[in-house]
């Protein structure tokens, strides 16, 4: 029952990317009208699509997502790399998905009990690679053996050495980032007691549904 309940969900879940899909179709020469026939609604709602008025559902969708899914993952993706401090062997990594959740975590650095500036030294990034799949990419930064100096890099994404956990459910994601802020976040408390706040946010934000969630919904 849970997993049917799981399912009709997942069919009902706001597609996040509706604009992006409606447009390859489009480039691609499909008419509005054709795009309506095939998604089984009108052409006005495939209009509001097209505008980023409204959202279609991945089971309106699924017809255009079978056709055209796999350029949007292909054109959503990020890559990442790591050095194995033993021998120096360097490793490259291309994760394909919607980053729905980043949050780096920052060293406080101080002069004289003053705050100078905040250096990130954790960063936890979350990649949504379709029906209940999710990526985690655990960040660490480079730190310089000798000189105990953080590497920089006019890209973001190069100071950080990455490693990639997962696949895991929705269910599984969460438990894993509620154990990364008591484990690994112990000497930063700020971060730690609100990382799990901030990981249910943009879950329930990207429309995915979340056990444990006290619902006020409006009545209008």
């Amino acid at each position: 029952m849970r997993e049917d309940k799981k399912g009709r969900n997942a069919n009902r879940r706001p597609f996040k990317q509706t604009r992006d899909l409606v447009r390859l179709a489009l480039h691609d020469g499909w008419t509005q009208k054709e795009i309506a026939d095939k998604c089984r609604t009108q052409q006005s709602v495939v209009s509001a699509w097209n505008r980023g008025a409204k959202l279609a559902t991945e089971k309106q969708l699924k017809p255009l997502l079978e056709i055209y899914g796999y350029k949007l993952r292909r054109n959503s993706f990020r890559v990442y790399w790591s050095i194995n401090t033993e021998t120096n062997e360097k490793t490259f990594c291309r994760v394909e998905g919607k980053v729905i959740f980043s949050q780096s975590f920052n060293d406080p650095r101080r002069e004289n009990y003053k705050l100078v500036k905040r250096i990130p030294i954790y960063k936890l990034v979350v990649h949504h690679q379709g029906g209940d799949q999710f990526l985690v990419i655990l960040q660490n930064r480079f730190i310089f053996e000798h000189t105990n100096e953080e590497l920089e890099c006019s890209t973001e994404d190069g100071i950080w050495t990455s490693s990639i956990s997962g696949p895991k459910t929705c269910r599984e994601l969460i438990e894993f980032v509620d154990k990364y802020s008591v484990e690994t976040l112990e000497k930063f408390p700020c971060d730690a007691n609100t990382l799990p706040f901030l990981i249910r946010r943009a879950l329930l934000n990207h429309g995915f549904p979340i056990e444990g969630i006290v619902e006020y919904p409006a009545i209008w």
